[in-house]
């Protein structure tokens, strides 16, 4: 079935992208005061730029993986679906603006010398804009999860797992609001525990993906 092809395809590309995303992260990050900091991008824009547009993957590979899992164990009723969407759609825009202005506007406003304004759009300014609507835009991820899959923690099987892990993903998701809300710098701390999460949820469903495929080579 195209359900389970799905499944595999989405699993394989969101394990991808959320791995090597991190991995190029730690390679090498900027660290010191706001000036080191624009310093290293200065001397490392490519780097940086790569850096974002994996980051800038995570939006649309998330939305297939949750589409493709919400396909194979029954979309929600429209009462759950609309909703969801509609909150996906704006994470998706957010992460979009706050990941596409680290590879688009930062360099071009480094490049200007258009220090203030630069101060608001770049990632780790403590007054960074693109910051705030990253975690903006997780919080209505986590509001979207909540709806979309919170029905299937009764049921069985791998929606089940999975379900439970987005859970607990979105609430830490949650507490990572709060946190830049309350400038609180060990719940804002969160996001980072609520995305090692969704590796465990995109492993699960690629084994999802596969039983399927060979349930259906077994029984034709």
């Amino acid at each position: 079935m195209k359900e389970n092809n799905h499944l595999i395809i989405s699993g394989i590309i969101f394990l991808i992208v959320l791995s090597l995303w991190p991995l190029l992260m730690a390679i090498s990050q900027p660290s010191g005061n706001f000036e080191d900091q624009i310093r290293w991008v200065a001397e490392n824009t490519n780097h940086m730029k790569w850096q974002f547009f994996l980051a800038l993957l995570i939006s649309p590979s998330i939305v297939y993986l949750m589409a493709a899992q919400l396909t194979a164990a029954g979309i929600p009723e429209k009462v759950f679906k609309i909703p969801g969407m509609v909150f996906l759609a704006v994470y998706v825009a957010l992460n979009c603006i706050s990941y596409g202005s680290q590879i688009v506007l930062v360099p071009k406003l480094l490049e200007a010398g258009l220090y203030d304004q630069l101060a608001l759009w770049y990632f780790g300014s403590e007054v960074s804009v693109a910051y705030f609507l990253n975690q903006t835009g997780y919080l209505f991820w986590a509001i979207a999860t909540l709806v979309l899959f919170s029905r299937f923690i009764s049921q069985k099987g791998m929606i089940r797992y999975i379900s439970i892990l987005y859970m607990v993903s979105a609430a830490l998701s949650i507490l990572a609001f709060i946190g830049l809300v309350l400038n609180n710098a060990a719940l804002n701390s969160m996001t980072f525990p609520s995305g090692l999460l969704l590796l465990p949820v995109a492993v699960i469903t690629l084994i999802w993906g596969v039983k399927g495929r060979k349930y259906e080579d077994l029984h034709p």
